[in-house]
């Protein structure tokens, strides 16, 4: 994982889900309970042609330790180039704390995973999915920031955990940097683990994803299947795929756990599909909307 030191990650044997401690700050019942720590912008790259790596430095990432490896976070973003300016989340939930700043100058908050992050350095890096037909509010802004920009990161928390023999990872390119970075951190740690993972992604091209993924990972993982459709057509896709895996048999359908992240229709549909069909256990399917279609996902 190019996470340096890979002891940033708290627990690395995760058997449980990871949850960032509640602070002076916020309070243990608040979902998205974390810490509001202000960044500046050191690089914003296009990896691929519809993929942005933004970097993001402050002080407190070189102590910063992730809860998991596919931690998310939220980013506030200012209004028309104007600086970032801290405000008090005391005990609130971050969504009602934005939500009370005076409308011109409310910071927009999208959700993101940290891809990479460098205590040496601190900085973290965050992957952006561009898309010029329906750019929403984050990519817009990512897509026009310099660096010297600031911005806002309130921290939360990982998703993943490792204690099934056969996991089921299921992923749009807004998710698979978050899945790169638990096959990186299984590299890191638990390489035996890789060779019963099964992995299904699911995008509108090549284009939207960071390079050599399959080259990289093929032969490590149990199987992995990387699916091509059309815009709007992610939960059918991923639906008619998995029927066709259980028709052969395959061994992905006989998952004891399923991580589905990205559009809220495609992981719904692979969540219907592991419990409905497969009989896997709910407490065993971790399902994560990171957008969609259509609406906000503030």
């Amino acid at each position: 994982m190019a996470t340096t030191p890979s002891t940033a990650v708290r627990d690395i044997e995760l058997r449980e889900h990871p949850r960032r401690d509640a602070t002076e700050d916020t309070e243990p019942a608040d979902d998205f309970g974390g810490r509001l720590i202000q960044v500046t912008v050191t690089a914003n790259e296009l990896i691929a042609p519809n993929l942005r790596r933004l970097t993001l430095a402050s002080p407190d990432f070189r102590e910063l330790e992730l809860t998991g490896p596919d931690e998310f976070f939220g980013l506030l973003m200012p209004q028309d180039g104007r600086d970032f300016e801290s405000f008090d989340t005391a005990g609130r939930n971050i969504r009602a704390a934005v939500a009370d700043i005076e409308e011109d100058v409310r910071p927009g908050l999208r959700w993101y995973t940290v891809r990479h992050l460098r205590q040496d350095a601190g900085e973290i890096d965050v992957d952006v999915v561009m898309h010029d037909d329906h750019p929403g509010p984050g990519a817009t802004w990512v897509s026009e920031v310099s660096p010297g920009a600031t911005a806002g990161v309130w921290l939360c928390n990982a998703i993943w955990i490792r204690h099934a023999e056969r996991p089921l990872f299921v992923a749009d390119p807004s998710a698979v940097p978050a899945l790169l970075t638990i096959l990186e951190f299984t590299a890191d740690h638990h390489p035996d683990d890789l060779h019963r993972y099964h992995l299904v992604i699911v995008a509108h091209s090549p284009e939207d994803l960071e390079g050599g993924i399959a080259e990289d990972w093929s032969e490590k993982v149990a199987s992995l299947q990387i699916i091509y459709t059309s815009p709007r057509m992610e939960a059918e896709a991923v639906t008619r795929h998995l029927h066709e895996a259980a028709s052969i048999s395959h061994p992905c359908t006989a998952a004891q756990y399923v991580w589905a992240s990205g559009e809220v229709g495609m992981t719904k549909a692979v969540r219907g599909v592991a419990v409905d069909d497969w009989g896997v256990d709910t407490a065993f399917v971790d399902w994560v909307a990171y957008w969609i279609e259509g609406k906000p996902r503030p």
